[in-house]
């Protein structure tokens, strides 16, 4: 698992003082430098220069600085404004021709899902790459995440679309997560599906009872425990 073993960093700071010294990057560099400061227009022209610097090379050196910038993004979540709208924008670009000319490769595809925030795109990178993790671990999360919204209303007695979407869904996330490599991520991976999957036999059971009391009063007499959303509704 390669990119385990990337670099995390604390900030912009240190990412500008690691890329400053990297061929290509200076520009970016200097933008995170900047960034980092609050030097709002300087940071603009900064990136903008560097765009502009990475245009006038060619295609297989702008692949290679979309594939580092993007895993560098996807390592560093943390590190907010590291890929500004206009250069996420310009990855895009770059990532979705290098896709459509290049459709084995698993790298556009998996990037565009993380940059696109597209389920599909981790669906394409599974079928050229089925054991590409990044992809299966996104897309595990990603269909768990559907099924948090179904289940978002709960808290009012209100399931949102069909039961049997979301099973199909937890059927699909289970399947991804056996896929994983034993480790923190597929533990806790598998401890949301675990959740979701008692949440849902929970509330079928509830159904089947009909009874008056509320959906989480119903739980409290049975001693479940789940972590009900708090819904606020804003009146126009």
């Amino acid at each position: 698992m390669y990119y385990w073993n990337q670099d995390n960093f604390k900030g912009l700071k240190d990412i500008a003082e690691r890329y400053s010294a990297k061929n290509d990057y200076e520009a970016f560099a200097n933008y995170c430098f900047l960034k980092e400061k609050g030097l709002r227009k300087q940071a603009h022209i900064a990136i903008e220069d560097f765009i502009s610097l990475t245009k006038r090379k060619s295609i297989e050196e702008q692949r290679e600085i979309a594939r580092e910038l993007v895993s560098l993004s996807y390592f560093n979540k943390d590190v907010h404004q590291l890929i500004p709208h206009q250069l996420h924008q310009f990855l895009i670009v770059i990532l979705k021709d290098w896709a459509e000319k290049e459709t084995g490769d698993v790298n556009p595809y998996r990037w565009l899902g993380y940059l696109c925030r597209d389920l599909d795109f981790y669906e394409k990178a599974i079928i050229i790459s089925p054991t590409d993790e990044i992809s299966i671990i996104e897309l595990a999360k990603g269909t768990l995440n559907n099924v948090d919204y179904q289940t978002h209303h709960l808290s009012e007695t209100r399931f949102i679309g069909e039961i049997e979407d979301a099973r199909i869904s937890l059927e699909s996330a289970c399947k991804l997560i056996e896929k994983l490599e034993p480790g923190q991520i597929r533990d806790s991976l598998h401890e949301r599906y675990n959740y979701f999957k008692r949440l849902i036999d929970t509330w079928e059971e509830y159904k089947k009872e009909q009874r008056e009391t509320s959906f989480p009063e119903w739980c409290k007499t049975k001693g479940e425990n789940f972590n009900f959303w708090t819904i606020v509704y804003y009146n126009k």
